[in-house]
């Protein structure tokens, strides 16, 4: 019965008048917000207004995502619907009080970590969650924040920089591969490398092998031995594996591999 009811109340809030009183009008909610808000349709334009249909942002774009992301909720103008998908135009970026960050002009926006990288005239740049530029385009290659450090392609190297555009390492790359579980590995003369967001290389330069990130444990090679290292940088197994992958099974993560020719799991 609770659930009947739970989706009777859906079915009707979606019916709603319109905030023009002219009919009833399909309306989508914003997720992944406190508050409720709709997105409505008039004219054939978008636009917000609240639970009790008071108008936040007057309809004006041609499509809202119903999808909102660290603030940012991306709208288009001049797009197209296919089937059930939407192929944007350009991207405008507006947030869930009704206010307008940019008006479509982006070619690309990806949203991580409190800001948008954004793609404009085939340079990447950065803009805040107020609508204001942290960072100009001016970027040939770069990759979204990731706990306040973005990897940026300047003069043929990568470079790890913070929101100040400062510069978190001082080490030009040859390639990042990207972080995952705060950790990237890095390339630099063909040698590897793990470096960490703040800029820290945990790792000496290995020639050898190296893995991604996996369960906040990756894998290097050294004298033909693959070792576990943590986050920090530390050698977690004293003796080298032939071969080596890191599982994570009921809650344990674990090292499972070939040791000394015999297989074994070791609990990190």
């Amino acid at each position: 019965m609770k659930s009947y009811l739970y989706l009777l109340l859906c079915l009707i809030a979606s019916c709603k008048v319109s905030p023009s009183g002219e009919e009833d009008l399909p309306m989508r909610p914003i997720g992944q917000i406190k508050e409720t808000v709709y997105i409505y349709e008039e004219n054939g334009k978008e636009g917000l207004h609240d639970s009790v249909g008071n108008i936040i942002l007057p309809a004006q774009f041609d499509y809202i995502q119903d999808w909102q992301e660290y603030g940012f909720i991306l709208v288009d103008s001049g797009g197209r619907k296919e089937y059930n998908d939407y192929k944007f135009n350009k991207y405008g970026l507006i947030n869930a009080t009704g206010k307008v960050l940019f008006r479509p002009q982006f070619d690309y926006v990806l949203v991580n970590d409190y800001s948008s990288l954004v793609l404009k005239d085939s340079l990447y740049g950065y803009v805040d969650t107020t609508g204001n530029w942290l960072i100009k385009p001016k970027f040939k290659h770069a990759v979204p924040f990731y706990r306040g450090t973005a990897v940026v392609e300047g003069k043929g190297k990568y470079f790890l920089i913070d929101k100040k555009e400062k510069l978190v390492s001082t080490i030009p790359f040859d390639t990042v591969w990207g972080f995952k579980n705060g950790v990237s590995v890095v390339v630099k003369d063909n040698q590897y490398a793990f470096v960490d967001y703040k800029g820290k290389l945990i790792s000496t330069f290995s020639q050898n092998g190296i893995s991604e990130f996996n369960w906040y444990h990756g894998q290097i090679m050294k004298d033909g031995k693959w070792y576990v290292v943590d986050t920090t940088g530390q050698i977690k197994i004293k003796n080298g594996f032939e071969s080596l992958s890191i599982e994570h099974k009921e809650g344990k993560i674990y090292a499972e591999g070939v040791m000394g020719g015999k297989k074994v799991r070791i609990e990190l």
